[in-house]
Parts: C-alpha cells; structure tokens; sequence
C-alpha cells in the first residue's frame, strides 16, 4: 500500500508538472472549464501550488465560474462574506449567470425595468440561453413592431423545440424564487401570425388549454412563437 501511495503522489507531481510547463492562456481556459462545472473542484485546484493559484485567480475563470451552488436570489443577510467576495468577484469579470438573474430580479421584482431589460440584453447577445429566451419573449410581448421582429428573430435563433424546453424550466424556476412585482408580461394580446390557414390548426386549443411540450404539429415558425409567448405569459399568472 505504501508504495502504491508513493506511485500516486509521483503520477499527480508529474501532471501537475506537465500543467506547469502549458502557456498561461491554455491553463486559463483549462481551469474556466473546471469552473463552469464545479466551484468546489477549482478551490482545490488553487491548493496545489502558486502557479495554478495565479492562474485560476484570472477573470476569465471567474468570468465562467459555475452559480448552481449558489441561490437564484442569495439574501444578503444569509449569504456569508467569503460567499459575497465571490460573487462581486464573478460580477466584476463579466459573468453571465449573474448579468442573467440580476436582470431578472431588476426587471420583475425590484421594478428597475429599464436596468434589468439592459442586463438582460446584455446577457442574451452574449450567449446566455435563458437570458436569451427571457429578452426575446419581452420582446415580443410589446406593440413595437421592430422589437417584435427583433424577438422573434432571436427566439428563431434558439434552434430546437428541446433546447427552448430547457430555457422554460429553468426561468420558470427562478419566477418562482423571487417576489414578483412586475406584471407587464400578462398584458400579451397580439398574435405574431396573422395566417388565417394557420389559426384553423388545432393551435388555438392548444393556447386555450395551456397545454406544454405538445407543440409538433405546429408548423408555423409564427405560430410557435405565438405559442411559446403564450406559456411564457402563462407563467406569470396567479
């Protein structure tokens, strides 16, 4: 056993060692992996020596790191001091999931509309999927035509039925974490398809029923939109 143990610490030096002799760039982007899937497992990579100490301590990785340890809406009186120098950190290097969730809660719960549709905004065009989904159903909930097209060009851009599911949950998720004190979304009243083929499918009973998950008969790009804004609005109602 003992030497076994010795054959294991000598395979972890000499990995350590062959991390060691990689460009700083490619470390960086190593570790941001690591971050985005698990917090606990890059602070014990900053334990292993004073070059990937350096290394994991760059914005970037911050900038990647993972929140799904951390509450869709912390409370500042239950969230400790290292946790909030964390997250501040997270925020100052441009980190998405927290651009993400601070728009939400400025936007519906805070009232801070014009701020929190920016974060978003921000978010979404950067890449992040819920942000996205969120900003191109506001969006389309408006009467401004262009912004309409505009959202429905980005939900479009969503790609498939599955990935759009996804997205839902998880902001359906977070509407139920926080205080919800901006209704705006339930005033939806107008249609993006204006076909009227398309509205004698079984569409419109499929809205009626608030029916989710059952939308592959439709055809319509328009008609999908009309009907993901719809349980996107749905989500909003008590």
């Amino acid at each position: 056993m003992a030497v076994l143990r010795v054959k294991q610490g000598r395979i972890k030096k000499k990995k350590h060692e062959s991390l060691k002799i990689l460009p700083k760039d490619l470390v960086v982007e190593i570790f941001s992996k690591v971050a985005s899937h698990s917090i606990a497992d890059i602070c014990k990579v900053k334990l292993c020596c004073k070059e990937f100490l350096h290394a994991a301590e760059d914005n970037y990785v911050y900038q990647h790191a993972s929140m799904d340890k951390f509450a869709l809406v912390p409370l500042q009186w239950f969230t400790q001091e290292k946790e909030s120098s964390f997250l501040n950190r997270c925020k100052e290097s441009g980190n998405l999931e927290i651009l993400y969730r601070e728009g939400m809660v400025q936007y519906f719960s805070s009232l801070r509309v014009k701020l929190g549709l920016e974060n978003l905004k921000k978010a979404a065009l950067k890449g992040h999927g819920e942000a996205k989904y969120v900003y191109c159903m506001l969006l389309m909930c408006g009467e401004d035509q262009e912004q309409r097209n505009l959202g429905f060009d980005l939900f479009r851009s969503l790609k498939t039925s599955t990935y759009v599911r996804r997205c839902r949950e998880r902001v359906k998720s977070f509407i139920k974490s926080m205080w919800m004190n901006n209704p705006v979304a339930r005033n939806h009243h107008l249609s993006l398809c204006h076909s009227s083929t398309c509205k004698l499918q079984k569409l419109s009973k499929r809205l009626s029923s608030w029916v989710e998950d059952e939308d592959d008969g439709i055809t319509c790009e328009y008609c999908n939109g009309d009907y993901e804004l719809n349980i996107f609005c749905n989500m909003f109602r008590v």
